[in-house]
């Protein structure tokens, strides 16, 4: 069913309204996004939970992740672009879902941070038309935090400090992009230096085992993959399967960890 440019279809965790190249096309074609993305977090959320999602886009992650909370447990889903934050709202109304609450805000320390893109612009995260509302994570109200989902295309460090407090108080499972060869030193000397161990996650966007049961990979022979890292707190002595774990923060992605094209 098309609404202007938008298409909803009843998809694997609810109806999503969605466009675009990558998550749009993952929902047209097979009724689910980022499945592997999924997973990892399902490892660690459990009902009654309450998580984060940083970069929630229109709800492709907030709705699984809403899920798995259940009606006793929170999501809040922070999204700066008002555009994909409205899809956002309407799919979680779509859907009833009561224990998400939407942030329209651009995660920082403070307002002067930075929020052009290099890559797509200077209006790629914020609204050309309306002021910028900016949130630290600190400011939110928690009296509980079990994980923290961070995708903001080079703005994940930003998003840690402005979380110092909470990282610190709940000691969360933190689930983050890590795609700008430049930024990541930084960002994982931070991470690692709150305390927590970090692991590499290649995280293909196709499935070939999907909601629509399409085994055909549309961008075939490219194998799309976001860049994610999972960082669980030290103290919690665990070894992750099937992840590899960085050794020092000057490392980087390598053929052997992250083959391929990356979303």
């Amino acid at each position: 069913m098309q609404f202007g440019s938008l298409t909803l279809k009843c998809c694997k965790y609810g109806w999503m309204l969605f466009q675009g190249p990558y998550i749009g096309k993952c929902f047209d074609l097979y009724g689910q996004y980022s499945e592997s993305e999924v997973a990892v977090m399902r490892g660690f959320v459990r009902e009654g939970n309450t998580v984060i999602d940083i970069g929630a886009n229109i709800g492709d992650l907030t709705l699984p992740l809403a899920r798995m909370v259940g009606e006793k447990g929170s999501v809040y889903a922070v999204e700066s672009h008002p555009d994909p934050f409205n899809v956002l709202c309407a799919n979680l109304a779509l859907n009833h879902i009561r224990n998400t609450f939407p942030i329209n805000a651009f995660v920082a320390t403070s307002d002067q941070a930075e929020t052009e893109s290099k890559v797509w612009g200077k209006f790629a995260y914020v609204s050309e038309k309306w002021a910028t509302r900016f949130v630290a994570l600190d400011e939110l109200p928690l009296t509980g935090c079990h994980l923290i989902k961070v995708d903001v295309d080079g703005n994940e460090l930003e998003v840690f400090r402005s979380s110092e407090m909470q990282i610190e108080r709940f000691r969360p499972v933190l689930y983050f992009e890590n795609d700008f060869r430049e930024k990541s030193t930084d960002l994982l000397g931070f991470v690692m230096g709150l305390g927590y161990d970090v692991y590499w996650h290649l995280a293909p966007i196709f499935d070939p085992v999907n909601y629509f049961n399409n085994p055909d990979n549309h961008w075939a022979p490219r194998n799309i993959c976001s860049l994610m890292m999972l960082g669980v707190p030290s103290e919690r002595k665990m070894a992750v399967a099937g992840l590899p774990k960085v050794t020092s923060k000057d490392q980087w992605w390598d053929e052997k960890i992250a083959p391929g094209p990356r979303a």
